[in-house]
């Protein structure tokens, strides 16, 4: 199979929404030139999503710093049931005491996606990890000058609570930075697409454009070589 890597460190496509995590990500992207696809991998190390990972451990802290104002000592019962410390509260009380606050949030929303249990996990999309050519164009496309500006405007919209307005102050505040990793992503996709569009063969009627016009260029030169000749006898 024919493959060309491109970058070392490449960000991810993602598409940020305020409710799904990444739709894809990749440390790497290779061309894929014989199918003619763009293929992402090491998706987990993607400077995309360590924008997001960043990003919404210092919403939580933020978030969590409020709440222990208001109630001493839930954030260490927060902790204490993200590091599965067995003698830490349960989900239920927690959310007791969250409810008791009358924050509107759920404890799903103040710790990291991978320490929920099953009842708290929220829903997310699957990584996509394989573009066609057409798919890589759009992604190419679909990456504006200002792609933090959709963004905010999905976050503002979806600002019901105190951790999403939060959400929505942080990111305001980085958004020179998001900026600069989807320029990246549009540059890596790019590179793809160009890599495809090198490896495929050139089509038959140009090689015999190609020729006819080699041949013409030829015989052209031919009758001047012939016409200078005769004016040279006719000089002589």
């Amino acid at each position: 199979m024919g493959f060309m890597h491109f970058r070392k460190i490449l960000p991810a496509l993602i598409f940020a929404t305020v409710l799904h995590s990444p739709l894809a990500s990749a440390a790497t992207l290779n061309a894929d030139v014989e199918n003619e696809t763009c293929v992402a991998s090491n998706t987990d190390s993607s400077p995309v999503v360590q924008f997001w990972e960043d990003l919404e451990a210092d919403v939580r802290a933020t978030r969590i710093a409020e709440l222990e104002a208001q109630d001493p000592g839930i954030s260490a019962a927060i902790a204490s049931f993200v590091a599965k410390d067995p003698a830490a509260p349960t989900a239920t009380e927690i959310q007791t005491r969250l409810d008791a606050l009358n924050s509107g949030e759920g404890l799903a929303m103040l710790i990291p996606e991978d320490s929920t249990d099953p009842t708290l996990a929220v829903a997310t999309e699957d990584f996509k990890t394989t573009y066609t050519y057409d798919e890589a164009r759009g992604v190419i496309d679909g990456i504006s000058e200002d792609p933090a500006a959709k963004v905010l405007s999905q976050l503002e919209d979806a600002a019901t609570t105190r951790i999403a307005e939060i959400r929505v102050e942080k990111f305001s505040a980085q958004t020179a930075q998001y900026n600069d990793t989807q320029e990246a992503l549009k540059a890596d996709f790019q590179a793809c697409v160009d890599a495809i569009d090198e490896a495929r063969p050139i089509p038959l009627q140009y090689l015999i454009l190609g020729g006819a016009g080699a041949l013409a260029a030829v015989a052209l030169g031919l009758r001047a070589w012939s016409n200078s000749r005769k004016n040279a006898r006719h000089t002589g």
